[in-house]
C-alpha cells in the first residue's frame, strides 16, 4: 500500500510541476476527472494515445505542408487551429500557445516565421509526450487516474 502511495505522490508532483511549467493546466485535471472510470484505470492512458495519433497526424499534416514551394497558408492555419484547439482541449497549454503562433504567423503569410513555429511546436511537443507517456506509466502502476 505504502507503494501505491508513494506513486500517488510522484504523480501528483509530476502534474503539479508540469503545471508550474506551463506545459499543462487546470484543463488536464478537468479532463481526467471527466474520465474517471473505476473499472478501466487504464482509459487515462487510451485517451492520452488517442492525443498523441491525432497531434502526430496534424504534426505531419503541417511538416508536408512546410515544405511545399509554395505555402497553403489557409490549409496551414485550419491546421494549426485544430491542433490548438486539441492542445487546450486537453490542457496542454504551451503547445497551444505555440499553435496560436503558427496560425498567426500562417495568417500573416509569413514563411520563415512559420518554419521556425513549427519547429518550436515539435520541441513543445517531444515535451509534451515524454512527461505524458510517464504520467500514463504512473497511471498504470497506481490503478487509476492521475486526479
Amino acid at each position: 500500500m505504502a507503494g501505491r502511495t508513494d506513486i500517488a505522490e510522484q504523480l501528483k508532483e509530476l502534474i503539479s510541476s508540469l503545471k508550474e511549467q506551463g506545459i499543462l493546466d487546470e484543463k488536464f485535471d478537468e479532463v481526467m476527472r471527466r474520465l474517471k472510470d473505476e473499472r478501466n484505470p487504464r482509459f487515462a492512458v487510451e485517451i492520452i494515445n488517442h492525443f498523441y495519433g491525432d497531434a502526430e497526424n496534424n504534426l505531419e499534416e503541417l511538416t508536408d505542408l512546410s515544405v511545399l514551394p509554395i505555402m497553403d497558408y489557409p490549409q496551414l492555419t485550419n491546421l494549426a487551429l485544430s491542433l490548438k484547439d486539441a492542445c487546450s482541449s486537453f490542457g496542454c497549454s504551451r503547445m497551444a500557445i505555440a499553435c496560436g503562433e503558427l496560425r498567426d504567423a500562417s495568417e500573416a503569410k509569413n514563411k520563415e516565421g512559420c518554419l521556425m513555429v513549427l519547429e518550436h511546436i515539435r520541441r513543445e511537443y517531444a515535451v509534451l509526450q515524454k512527461n505524458l507517456n510517464q504520467i500514463a506509466q504512473f497511471t498504470v502502476i497506481k490503478g487509476t487516474f492521475p486526479v
